[in-house]
């Protein structure tokens, strides 16, 4: 079916979501087909599903706008001349509070299978022959094989090519409206860190803690991202990472509760975290997050353009003389929802020749403005029973690194 531009404000009216401006999707198409002349694809096929809290849409969103209620796996024709379609199986997808996301006009349902009407509508726009890029998850996780092999077997004439990583590098640099809504989901995270501080006593339960930052951030405008969290005693913490579900345990009087929180505005996420503690700190915890703070600083003053991922690795060397150890690495690129936060920097994420399509020749990220990053020091002991999580969020602009976030790194007491 192709929607009407009066049924699409129609929609767009009675389910107002967060949208993009006409102009930012032509600009995201005009990129999209310069990628696909250089490589010379006829089409692209990109992939879009429920998981990783919803991050698994990122790719299909960026061109669509749209995600499914619970589907593993819609997909999107893009073709190198014409309009995109959106190709979806029956049921609540083409309901009207769905369909009122989209930013493509032509909805093919998939009847009998999504796969079947895949494969018409590529011999329909005469590509059966021609080279079809696929855009999968992210770089990682690919199509299921069950659709490889239905679509390498019905189209034996087409060559098909996975393109994920080029299709990723051009989303490297973000447009004014990408840093507004990444801005607006890192105003959110600071609501969630806010509330935890207002709001959280000795004496809840894990349960009530993740329960009070849902509440508030969906209050705000937030959609369903990521929350993490997880307490343990300062004494005797078995504690190095956050959880992403509740465990049956009541926060005591001298706890740290660590937390990772990524609430998604209109399909963009920025990560944020600040170590909360009920009652003074332990020198421990105290000397680890003034390691956190001072590797925080150094490599955030890396993020200007011109500088590389080579500044920040030696940013943050100092760490490992310090007694203590970094759990994953230290800025994760936030490309929108990304399932894996391409392009990755840390000493545990050594480059290789896998990773050109970000690094230049001699395996460096160059920073440019307009690139955007979430900066973490998760700092654990050398036994791995203490940890403890610093993050936020930073575009890189022509004067420098900017921080989306505006509730200021500190280690957060209450219950004093």
């Amino acid at each position: 079916m192709l929607l009407s531009e009066e049924e699409l404000e129609r929609l767009h009216k009675r389910f107002p979501y967060p949208r993009f401006s006409n102009a930012e999707y032509r600009r995201r198409y005009e990129n999209i087909r310069k990628m696909m002349r250089e490589m010379k694809l006829d089409c692209l096929l990109i992939i879009g599903g429920s998981a990783a809290y919803g991050r698994l849409w990122f790719n299909f969103r960026y061109v669509t706008n749209m995600m499914g209620k619970a589907e593993m796996a819609n997909y999107c024709l893009f073709p190198k001349e014409g309009d995109p379609c959106v190709i979806l199986r029956p049921g609540h997808s083409l309901a009207g509070a769905m369909l009122a996301r989209t930013a493509v006009r032509e909805i093919i349902v998939g009847d009998p299978s999504v796969l079947t009407a895949i494969v018409r509508t590529i011999q329909e726009r005469g590509c059966d022959r021609g080279r079809v890029g696929i855009v999968e998850y992210d770089p990682y996780t690919s199509i299921p094989k069950n659709h490889w092999d239905f679509f390498t077997s019905k189209l034996p004439q087409a060559e098909f090519v996975f393109v994920t990583k080029e299709f990723i590098a051009l989303r490297l640099l973000k447009s004014d409206e990408e840093i507004d809504a990444l801005e607006k989901s890192a105003e959110l995270g600071d609501v969630g860190i806010r509330t935890m501080a207002e709001r959280v006593k000795p004496g809840m339960t894990e349960g009530e803690v993740f329960g009070i930052v849902h509440e508030a951030v969906m209050k705000e405008g937030g959609e369903m991202g990521m929350i993490q969290l997880a307490s343990a005693p300062m004494l005797d913490p078995d504690l190095n990472d956050q959880r992403p579900r509740p465990v049956s345990r009541v926060v005591g009087d001298r706890d740290i509760i660590n937390n990772e929180l990524g609430i998604f505005y209109n399909g963009y996420e920025s990560q944020t975290g600040k170590p909360i503690v009920t009652g003074p700190p332990t020198r421990e915890f105290q000397e680890m997050f003034d390691v956190a703070l001072e590797g925080y600083k150094r490599v955030a003053a890396t993020l200007w353009p011109g500088k590389t991922s080579v500044d920040s690795l030696a940013a943050g060397k100092f760490i490992h003389d310090t007694g203590y150890d970094v759990y994953g690495g230290y800025l994760q690129g936030m490309l929108g929802a990304n399932p894996r936060h391409e392009p990755q920097i840390g000493p545990d994420r050594p480059q290789s020749a896998e990773d050109r399509y970000l690094y230049d020749e001699r395996g460096r990220l160059v920073y440019q403005a307009g690139m955007m990053f979430t900066l973490q020091m998760h700092i654990i002991d050398k036994q791995e029973t203490r940890g403890l999580f610093l993050a936020d969020s930073f575009v890189i602009t022509a004067n420098g690194p900017r921080c989306l976030n505006k509730f200021p790194p500190q280690l957060v007491q209450i219950g004093r």
